[in-house]
């Protein structure tokens, strides 16, 4: 179960980095766009028509918005993941303590059964 759940924390985290990297190119390509459009009021020779780059900010605005909808699910998830994972491992510590415990006090009943079976208490 533990490592099904770390399997899903890095899946999660992944996911995460891919869509940051997503809205990260998805920034240059705005940055990229606006430059073009400025070089067009310095005089430089425009390639691309203004309306063109206009919509793809505008496309570019809405996908923006929806990777940032997904990263904040994704964060969520993530979180939730985390936190799954962080009980599996408290409860699992708190298993081997009582299990150390258990095989201890066997241990002495063993020991005590020798004594008593050898005379010497």
């Amino acid at each position: 179960m533990i490592r099904l759940q770390k399997l899903a924390k890095a899946s999660a985290e992944m996911e995460l980095s891919r869509l940051g990297a997503q809205a990260g190119a998805i920034e240059e390509e705005n940055t990229a766009l606006f430059r073009m459009h400025s070089d067009r009021f310095d005089g430089s020779a425009a390639i691309v028509p203004a309306n063109i780059i206009m919509r793809r900010l505008e496309t570019n605005k809405m996908r923006q918005a929806q990777l940032g909808e997904r990263m904040i699910a994704q964060r969520q998830e993530l979180v939730r993941v985390s936190r799954t994972l962080q009980i599996l491992d408290r409860r699992l510590h708190a298993l081997g303590q009582v299990m150390e415990r258990f095989e201890a006090a066997a241990e002495m009943d063993e020991y005590i059964g020798h004594l008593l079976a050898k005379g010497s208490i």
